[in-house]
């Protein structure tokens, strides 16, 4: 009786423990759907049980084994609570099952016996073929994917700086996107350079029919889509982490849009984010704020300033966008229409400090969280960034000058003039 009664406790383990590891492996998960006070499940749950279970990353056969044991271990649950409304403990109804069992003819014992077992038989066919079909049709579309994308490299052809025509194979495409019928790819490309080889990716867009157009002059390690036009940045073959920007349109158009060059940029919101590679407007340890204009290249404006502090984790062209801010590795900078150095700075990772000081164009102190921003010292046109904190004391740089002023804005000194 312990066992029958323990039936029920082990089936709501197992499925639970299945709910747990699907929401581990899938971003979403599957929600668990309650009936009633107690949470009972009733047969309808039996489809999420099977859903749940094709997410799991084990082969087809044990998910039907699975999913097995598991109706088996639900349904007797459910017959143990169920059998009969007025009773209200397993107990109780397991006794009831006992007593009419024991009341049947041998016949009619035969005869349950027999449905019972071609009821089973028909569950552990239907969840092995279920999970069967599921496989095979994952693998067909697999096999049709690749295929598909493999003969597309196939039709493609590029011609290198001699002519040859060389037809790029899936591996040395590095990333692909398709334009109403226009494929964008950047090739791994093959030159030789003082007799060296050396590898590149170059930017090449291509239509069913045409052999494939060169678009980016150099190296091309960055290109998005906005609309119905390419955004990229062309960089030397040596150097790819910063260069040119550019954009191309399927008119033909392939227009340079800023003229001096720049380190990655983010697309959000059809506005293309950047910084300049090398000092420019702006202040902050080297004049690297952060830029917003539209993908024709109007309307430029400075959202953001560099930000400089001992706490913060600064990668100024290593960000991405997201709701307004501009996200590092462990602070992010609420963005604005035109910047004034003031823009709210909030730490994003766990910290026991009760102030945050860093530079923007001017020297600021602030909560973790953004809030009671007070300013130490006034605007800088260029250089400003902050060499130590000691004590009460913090140590900066202002333009070629360096200061000491303590941690209220107060007894500012000049230490040495640039």
């Amino acid at each position: 009786m312990d066992m029958i009664r323990n039936h029920k406790h082990y089936a709501r383990h197992i499925f639970m423990g299945l709910v747990y590891k699907t929401r581990h492996f899938t971003d979403s998960g599957i929600l668990l759907k309650y009936y009633g006070k107690k949470g009972e499940m009733y047969m309808g749950d039996i489809k999420d049980v099977l859903e749940i279970i094709s997410k799991i990353n084990i082969p087809w056969y044990l998910k039907a084994g699975i999913a097995v044991i598991i109706i088996i271990l639900l349904v007797i649950g459910l017959l143990l609570k169920g059998y009969r409304q007025y009773k209200n403990t397993a107990r109780d109804n397991s006794n009831e099952i006992k007593q009419d069992w024991n009341n049947l003819s041998t016949k009619d014992k035969i005869v349950k016996v027999i449905i019972i077992i071609a009821v089973l038989i028909i569950v552990i066919i239907s969840m092995f073929l279920f999970f069967y079909k599921i496989e095979d049709n994952n693998e067909k579309s697999s096999v049709e994917n690749s295929s598909q994308n493999n003969s597309i490299y196939t039709q493609i052809t590029i011609s290198d700086k001699k002519g040859k025509i060389i037809n790029p194979i899936g591996v040395d495409i590095i990333k692909s996107l398709n334009i109403d019928g226009i494929i964008y790819f950047t090739y791994n490309y093959c030159d030789t350079v003082n007799d060296k080889k050396i590898y590149y990716p170059v930017l090449y867009k291509w239509k069913k029919g045409q052999s494939a157009e060169r678009i980016s002059e150099g190296a091309c390690p960055h290109f998005e889509v906005v609309k119905d036009s390419v955004v990229y940045l062309n960089s030397t073959t040596d150097v790819i982490s910063h260069g040119e920007l550019y954009v191309s349109r399927p008119d033909g158009i392939n227009k340079r849009v800023l003229d001096d060059e720049i380190w990655d940029f983010v697309i959000d919101q059809d506005y293309i984010y950047y910084q300049y590679c090398y000092d420019t407007v702006g202040a902050g340890l080297g004049g690297h704020a952060l830029h917003r204009m539209d993908v024709n290249g109007a309307n430029s404006t400075v959202v953001a300033y560099e930000v400089n502090s001992p706490y913060l984790k600064s990668d100024y062209h290593n960000f991405k966008i997201k709701d307004g801010w501009a996200i590092y590795k462990n602070y992010k900078i609420e963005l604005q229409d035109q910047a004034t150095g003031l823009e709210k700075v909030v730490m994003t990772d766990k910290t026991d400090i009760d102030w945050l000081y860093y530079t923007t164009n001017q020297l600021i102190k602030a909560k973790p969280d953004g809030t009671s921003q007070i300013i130490l010292d006034e605007e800088d046109s260029f250089w400003y960034q902050i060499d130590k904190i000691d004590g009460k004391w913090i140590y900066y740089q202002k333009g070629k000058d360096k200061y000491k002023i303590d941690e209220d804005g107060n007894n500012k000194s000049l230490l040495e003039k640039g």
